[in-house]
């Protein structure tokens, strides 16, 4: 005799699908998740022991605000401008596209061709100060080996 789906209780499930009806037995997916769920509560307790790391290499391996800051004061000193030193102009320099800061913050040139040049420019000067970055930011080279070289060895990705 076949013992019914969901064991003794009928706790279970019947879906049909191209190639078949499936049945699916509470008691059986409850069996097959607790295998896994200690290491479900592990890795949300200590993220560090899970499969892999995502890092936001901006200002978290970087400092990425301070490069992007020098990119935008050699371009102003290539161009002959000056960039304003008021806190809310940086703050737009770091956050707000380049499109938005060279219209409306620097006043900057309005031909479209001029601006894309202006662009490109400033994403080279950029790339060129992230090329001669020698170092990380204090602590994230030992956090990495531990990460990586310690009793769990782990992917890591970076995202910029």
């Amino acid at each position: 005799m076949e013992e019914a789906i969901g064991a003794e209780y009928g706790e279970g499930f019947e879906t049909f699908r191209p190639d078949g009806p499936l049945k699916v037995d509470v008691d059986f997916l409850n069996d097959r998740l607790q295998e896994g769920f200690l290491k479900r509560i592990r890795y949300a307790m200590k993220p560090d022991e899970a499969y892999g790391l995502i890092f936001s290499f901006d200002n978290v391996v970087a400092d990425t605000r301070a490069l992007k800051l020098k990119a935008w004061k050699q371009l102003a000193s290539e161009e002959g401008k000056e960039i304003p030193e008021d806190s809310d102009a940086q703050r737009l320099l770091l956050y707000a596209g380049a499109d938005h800061v060279l219209h409306k913050v620097l006043l900057w040139e309005k031909a479209e061709s001029e601006l894309d040049r202006l662009k490109s420019r400033l994403s080279q000067l950029y790339y060129d100060n992230l090329l001669r970055l020698s170092e990380p930011m204090e602590g994230v080279e030992e956090w990495l080996d531990c990460s990586i070289y310690g009793s769990h060895t782990l992917r890591c990705c970076f995202k910029s």
